[in-house]
């Protein structure tokens, strides 16, 4: 199978976590499924901007990127966290490829504005993505690699910008036709308004869940996010905690439901 697996929250920073996942990961590939890691590490980031004195702002969730934050973000993400993932996956006997989107034409991103008011905000270098080439891509997992994609993509005029990791794990995983797309977020799940795990989640049931407030606040863009994916040619959508014990290799090998399941409509 191909698979996405998409790393964020705070618990994957931590390097017992790290490790884990990483053996999780190379035992997916020794399985003989091709797995694409996407990473962001936005704690690290705004740490790394704060000691140098960069101002940090948000505008809905998405990091307001002037150049100096772009530059720092290239270092911390497509630098720092980029390489901890390929030495961790090399120490459990797993070669990886540390590439960002920038890398070989991977991804090319389109300016992203976002509203505000009757208007809209200029975040900066914030992309999302637009065109996508899986060459790089099928060159690792010919070699016997794991790619690992730091959130950073070519935008006009060759600059470099900063994509959600979310994003860019959905778009890679529908220009590959994937499998599987796992997100590793700290929520673990879809949870209900009474804080319940919704285990199974149908295509066609999204919107009614929205429209009745089942589900709420920030679960409502990945919900729709995954719907959008879902309607292309990506098998299913798994949402879970980084830190589940053996998480990744019971929701693909064991094929349990961890968190929450996402499944196109019967």
């Amino acid at each position: 199978m191909k698979i996405v697996v998409k790393i964020g929250g705070q618990a994957a920073e931590a390097a017992a976590v790290r490790r884990d996942l990483a053996r999780q990961i190379a035992q997916l590939r020794r399985a003989g499924h091709q797995v694409t890691v996407v990473h962001g590490g936005g704690k690290l980031l705004t740490q790394t901007l704060e000691r140098l004195g960069i101002p940090v702002q948000f505008h809905h969730g998405l990091r307001v990127t002037d150049a100096a934050t772009r530059d720092v973000a290239l270092m911390v993400l497509a630098g720092m966290v980029n390489k901890q993932w390929v030495a961790e996956l090399d120490a459990q006997g797993q070669p990886a490829l540390g590439i960002c989107g920038g890398d070989a034409g991977l991804v090319l991103a389109r300016r992203l504005t976002a509203r505000a008011g009757n208007g809209t905000k200029d975040l900066g270098f914030v992309g999302r993505p637009r065109k996508i080439s899986t060459r790089l891509l099928e060159m690792a997992f010919q070699g016997g690699m794991v790619p690992v994609v730091a959130s950073l993509a070519l935008g006009p005029g060759g600059a470099y910008f900063n994509v959600n990791a979310d994003d860019l794990a959905a778009a890679l995983a529908t220009a590959l036709k994937a499998d599987r797309l796992l997100y590793l977020t700290e929520s673990g799940g879809v949870w209900d308004a009474e804080r319940r795990l919704l285990s199974v989640v149908k295509l066609d049931e999204i919107q009614k869940l929205i429209r009745r407030e089942i589900v709420r606040d920030g679960m409502i863009p990945k919900l729709r996010s995954c719907a959008r994916t879902l309607r292309h040619e990506v098998g299913e959508i798994d949402i879970l905690a980084p830190d589940a014990p053996n998480g990744l290799v019971r929701t693909v090998i064991s094929r349990e439901p961890v968190g929450t399941r996402i499944v196109k409509s019967a």
